[in-house]
């Protein structure tokens, strides 16, 4: 790379938004008075500025950076997803923060910051700024668990995060150097090359290159075993950053497993795929089965995550271009229902965070109780909400895969699933209410709930909704 050209920047204009936004938010905080208008405007502006490129040239790939950065329709996607998250995610968070002490322009600038990070691994065609990428996202989640310096449980959960995650980051840069040092190259073209050329069967050093490595981006998804961290992480974090790992941190990460699987690792895909189908079982197996132990809501959509987690890999765990693509809708519609399950533990404040606080909801407050009805048929998999078009999805891309033990210990656990949703459900309606009528919720989340809902049926009644916007790498 001789030096950065304008078409190199041209390729990074919706994170230079996103990040000049973060400097002139950090530099004026305390000079205005901080709402969330402006970050939701920002990373509005950085969605148009994808859309409109997305528009004009939806099947363009241009390379910038010296190949280390690819805009194709799979960096789009992901890109757009990450905007549209965090949108959400920031009208969540305004009326938490405007009732506690968590300094806004910092919550807001790192929220900016991560969404970077987030569109730079969707793009990245090259492990060292895939890397760099996916540890802006992480430093940024590490400050905002732990943002609420006043309570133990917040400290407590980002030091164990922190922990947890720069353990994770250490074993992917030993896998990245392994795979280095065994084919002389980190650009994800240049790896595959070097694998296509590589005599038959894969040597023990790349077996455990490719180990780390997938290991480290599955620490990313929270996929078993490399979960532990987000039941507690969630749980001591605050509502709306909980919403953020859930939904636009795992996002990410499974941008970053899809594009790394399928386009590096692509010669190698019986290694890599004999390694996600094992973490997609687990994960599903785990995920379903300890959430219906749970009496905290923040614990039990973390170990949903975990499930939802399995579920999404199953798609990449296929090998193929079409598993990729069911990964993209499970994690589009994935994003938005899970945003909408936050959603409800953050207008309902304290009594959101406790399963029981669930109790005789539908005869104080029939709307909102109706509105999460419909994000808890979406996590089991209803037909007619996204949730059933993303588990049909994955599951049909593993049974074209020959993976039918695979899509059976997925159904099995879906209805496992079910029983830990359909509780909070009858709790809502069949139960009587033990807590005071909650207060009417803000318009920030009124709007942020009626975007995630109105995803989340048009992902079932429409289900080939993203098709044209689905192109695996």
């Amino acid at each position: 790379m001789n030096g950065v050209t304008l078409t190199d920047l041209g390729l990074l204009l919706p994170e230079l938004i996103l990040l000049g936004a973060a400097l002139v938010l950090l530099l004026t905080a305390h000079r205005t008075r901080t709402t969330s208008v402006p970050t939701v405007v920002t990373l509005l502006a950085a969605a148009a500025a994808l859309w409109v490129t997305g528009r004009v040239s939806p099947d363009a790939a241009e390379n910038g950076f010296g190949g280390m950065l690819v805009a194709d329709g799979y960096a789009r996607f992901f890109r757009l997803l990450s905007a549209a998250g965090l949108a959400v995610v920031t009208l969540f968070a305004d009326r938490r923060l405007r009732e506690t002490d968590i300094p806004r322009p910092e919550f807001q600038t790192l929220l900016l910051l991560a969404s970077v990070g987030m569109m730079l691994a969707a793009s990245s065609a090259d492990l060292l700024p895939l890397y760099l990428a996916l540890e802006l996202i992480t430093i940024c989640a590490y400050v905002l668990v732990g943002i609420r310096v006043e309570r133990p449980h917040a400290n407590e959960a980002a030091i164990k995060y922190f922990l947890s995650g720069s353990f994770a980051s250490a074993l992917m840069l030993l896998g990245i150097s392994l795979i280095y040092g065994l084919t002389g190259t980190t650009t994800f073209d240049g790896i595959a090359t070097a694998l296509t050329a590589a005599p038959e069967g894969a040597s023990p050093l790349l077996v455990g290159g490719i180990g780390l490595v997938v290991g480290g981006l599955a620490f990313k998804v929270a996929a078993v075993p490399f979960h532990a961290w987000a039941p507690d992480t969630y749980q001591g974090a605050s509502a709306p950053v909980a919403a953020f790992l859930a939904a636009g941190s795992k996002a990410a990460g499974l941008a970053a497993l899809g594009r790394v699987v399928v386009t590096a690792l692509g010669p190698e895909s019986q290694t890599t795929a004999t390694m996600l189908v094992a973490l997609a079982g687990l994960s599903v197996v785990l995920g379903s089965l300890v959430a219906a132990a749970q009496t905290d809501m923040k614990r039990l959509l973390a170990y949903s995550s975990i499930a939802h987690a399995g579920f999404a890999l199953m798609g990449v765990a296929s090998g193929t271009k079409e598993g990729a693509a069911a990964t993209m809708t499970y994690a589009a519609f994935y994003v938005f229902m899970t945003l909408g399950a936050f959603g409800m533990v953050i207008a309902l404040g304290e009594r959101g965070e406790r399963v029981d606080g669930y109790r005789g909801l539908a005869a104080q407050r029939p709307g909102a109780a109706a509105t999460m009805l419909l994000f808890l048929l979406a996590l089991t998999g209803i037909p007619l909400t996204a949730g059933f078009t993303a588990k049909f999805s994955v599951i049909r891309s593993a049974v074209g895969a020959g993976r039918i033990e695979l899509a059976v210990l997925a159904v099995l656990a879906s209805v496992v699933a079910a029983f830990v949703y359909m509780r909070v459900a009858v709790g809502m309606y069949m139960k009587e209410p033990t807590e005071p009528v909650p207060a009417r919720f803000a318009p920030a989340v009124k709007l942020a709930l009626a975007v995630a809902a109105g995803m989340t049926l048009a992902g079932g009644i429409f289900p080939g909704l993203l098709d044209s916007w689905t192109v695996s790498p």
